[in-house]
């Protein structure tokens, strides 16, 4: 399999949010910023978390969480250090996941 450039990459992202629902993507920018100003390091789990019943399953496509935070570290509200952790949310299988911080 080809690798993708980081063009191709940043437009399947764009794409992506595009075509989700605009409220879904600004609660969950809205709260990736809260957990950013927060001081502690956090990950998707966190904000999959502060969303739990808001909305229903399955409501946006998965990569569209993914999305969201590239466009929040795009902003500059967020960073990473490439640090990883095994993820606690149960469909998630113990993936490992990204862990970001406010910058």
């Amino acid at each position: 399999m080809d690798q993708m450039s980081t063009d191709e990459l940043t437009d399947l992202l764009e794409s992506t949010l595009e075509n989700a629902l605009e409220a879904w993507k600004a609660d969950a920018y809205g709260c990736i910023v809260k957990l950013a100003t927060a001081g502690r390091p956090f990950t998707a789990d966190d904000v999959h978390a502060m969303m739990v019943g808001r909305w229903a399953p399955g409501t946006v496509h998965p990569n569209v969480m993914g999305a969201v935070f590239a466009r929040a570290r795009r902003d500059g509200i967020i960073t990473t250090h490439n640090h990883y952790r095994p993820s606690v949310r149960r469909d998630a299988h113990r993936r490992m996941v990204r862990v970001w911080e406010g910058v």
